[in-house]
């Protein structure tokens, strides 16, 4: 949680940077100055490597942690599946959006996608789908 804290400061810090908005909405001001130097061309590009970057960081903790947590291999290639798909699916719509021209119309649901790798939800989702199925009683067990 507390780097989703630091993600979503450092962007608000480089928005308000890039929209030239003196005031920005961030909860602490950790690199706004040092920020502040950069050139829109560089703070454009170090978002997308921060994207990049935190979608990295975020997968390896959510496999990691399901992975001690439960315990089992087929865990492990759901998740890869999971988070496989979700990019598969974003990089299609962003090369398909760009081609039609609607990349701007689309860019909000893209935001919200990349927003989503970017957060704790999805290992929250495979948790809670995890632990049920890992308490769900199996009816094969009966039919003998």
């Amino acid at each position: 949680m507390g780097l989703t804290l630091i993600r979503e400061n450092l962007f608000l810090e480089i928005n308000a940077i890039l929209s030239g908005e003196n005031i920005n909405r961030a909860n602490f001001y950790l690199f706004y100055e040092y920020f502040a130097s950069f050139s829109i061309e560089k703070l454009s590009l170090l978002k997308w490597i921060l994207s990049i970057a935190f979608i990295a960081i975020m997968i390896t903790t959510s496999y990691v942690a399901l992975h001690f947590w439960y315990e089992k291999k087929q865990y492990n290639k759901i998740t890869g599946w999971f988070y496989s798909v979700v990019i598969v699916v974003l990089l299609l719509l962003v090369v398909v959006t760009k081609v039609t021209g609607v990349f701007d119309d689309a860019y909000v649901l893209l935001r919200k996608m990349i927003g989503f790798l970017q957060s704790p939800l999805p290992l929250f989702i495979l948790f809670s789908i995890y632990f049920y199925l890992s308490k769900s009683v199996d009816i094969r067990k009966f039919n003998k």
